[in-house]
């Protein structure tokens, strides 16, 4: 059961942008956050803006998930490896409208230490956060497969 734990644990934080950001400021655990989502930016990412964009019924959000996926969609998904996903997720850590920090040639520099998160923040994100969560329950399905069913 520990191990089930785990995989979807660590799955899941896999997708989450922050989790494979920069050390040096714990992924943005040092940058403040105020507006709709007040704490720091880290926190926003794994809290307020995932309940902004799939709500608070757990059911009734992955319902709303699994409905959108096509089989192309999860054919795709299922094509990459671990790698491709934390890369995935360090593209949208550097993405602009993450406002995590603003890219200069290849120095990914921190744009501030103290963030307002704003309606628009959250409306720029939300399909971001959605989709990251589909694909990590369609990952989390085929690891999960691959190693209950010995294909």
């Amino acid at each position: 059961m520990i191990a089930l734990k785990s995989l979807g644990h660590w799955v899941g934080d896999i997708h989450q942008p922050l989790h494979v950001s920069f050390l040096d400021d714990r992924g943005g655990n040092t940058i403040r956050t105020s507006g709709q989502c007040s704490g720091n930016l880290h926190a926003v990412w794994d809290n307020c803006l995932v309940q902004y964009a799939i709500g608070p019924d757990a059911l009734e959000a992955a319902a709303d998930l699994l409905a959108v996926i096509t089989p192309e969609m999860k054919a795709g998904w299922n094509a990459s490896v671990p790698r491709d996903w934390a890369n995935e997720s360090f593209a949208i850590a550097e993405a602009p409208r993450t406002m995590y920090c603003a890219m200069h040639g290849s120095s990914c520099d921190m744009t501030s230490n103290a963030l307002n998160i704003s309606a628009q923040y959250l409306d720029a994100n939300e399909s971001v956060v959605k989709m990251q969560l589909q694909r990590a329950g369609v990952r989390l399905a085929r690891l999960l497969d691959d190693a209950l069913l010995q294909r």
